[in-house]
């Protein structure tokens, strides 16, 4: 009977071991996420991203869409959206088969 309650006890502390661990990695994973936040919010990029659709066709060749969204991109002009499109459009993207987009 005593040799069960050891390894009860024993399998026992060996999960509160884990959980506690566990909980710490999370906590520094969440701290680091926190500080990257905050970093990119001084920069004036909290709110924005880029989302990059790609679609292929049946004949092998490739459609991409990149889509920028940022609040100082929605406050711009038409006239300075388009300049940034075409000057955007200009990259050269290396394959003929493939076009490239730009949405803001």
């Amino acid at each position: 009977m005593s040799d069960r309650k050891f390894w009860v006890l024993t399998v026992t502390l060996v999960l509160i071991i884990v959980f506690c661990t566990k909980g710490t990695v999370m906590s520094m994973g969440d701290k680091q996420r926190t500080e990257e936040n905050h970093y990119y919010r001084e920069l004036g990029l909290d709110n924005c991203g880029v989302m990059l659709t790609r679609v292929t066709n049946g004949d092998g060749s490739r459609e991409y869409t990149m889509q920028v969204h940022h609040r100082r991109l929605k406050r711009m002009e038409g006239s300075d959206k388009s300049a940034l499109q075409d000057i955007l459009s200009q990259a050269e993207f290396g394959q003929e088969t493939c076009t490239f987009r730009y949405e803001l």
